[in-house]
């Protein structure tokens, strides 16, 4: 678990590291892609392989709701999100709509190592994507659900969460990401 300790941090990530290789992070090539769209039968055997490393990843830092495919090097369309120990797998997504009011979060993010940044998002987005059995979906989220799928959503079409920092907002994580909250700035 990342502490308030920067130097526990950089041993917890030397760990990820070594026991997480598939992890692509910031200055990746395929992290700035735009995701190209999946099948089913596609997007369900990328989402298999990222629920595996995901669950690998959280084993080791106790943290990681969402996984997007591009973080493994696919570049294709697809994102697992793991809330109340349930995986959600959203295959070609799309964000039809948003909150024109905002909120900040001090985001960590799996490609991102040990920084976070402080991010403004909608508070309020719906989603359209495809589930794992083929159903379409289309589902407003709202709060930390709201960021999360967000943030997955934004690593399919390039963009990392320290590309949406507010001035002055990246940080080594240097505090315990449990008591971060949403909040007006």
């Amino acid at each position: 678990m990342f502490t308030s300790d920067l130097k526990q941090n950089v041993g917890i990530l030397k760990t990820v590291l070594e026991e997480v290789p598939e992890i692509c992070y910031a200055g990746n090539p395929v992290l700035r892609e735009v995701a190209a769209p999946v099948t089913i039968e596609e997007g369900n055997a990328i989402a298999a392989r990222l629920e595996i490393i995901l669950l690998k990843y959280r084993k080791i830092t106790a943290l990681g709701r969402g996984l997007a495919a591009p973080q493994i090097g696919e570049n294709k369309a697809v994102f697992i999100t793991y809330m109340d120990d349930k995986v959600e797998v959203c295959m070609n997504p799309k964000v039809v709509e948003r909150s024109s009011v905002t909120n900040f979060y001090r985001e960590l993010c799996i490609s991102a190592g040990i920084v976070a940044a402080d991010v403004e998002r909608p508070t309020w987005v719906v989603l359209a994507w495809t589930d794992r059995e083929g159903k379409p979906r289309n589902e407003k989220f709202e709060g930390f659900k709201a960021r999360l799928y967000q943030h997955e959503e934004a690593h399919l079409r390039g963009r990392l969460n320290l590309d949406d920092d507010a001035p002055g907002g990246i940080q080594f994580v240097t505090f315990d990401p449990r008591e971060e909250q949403l909040r007006d700035r």
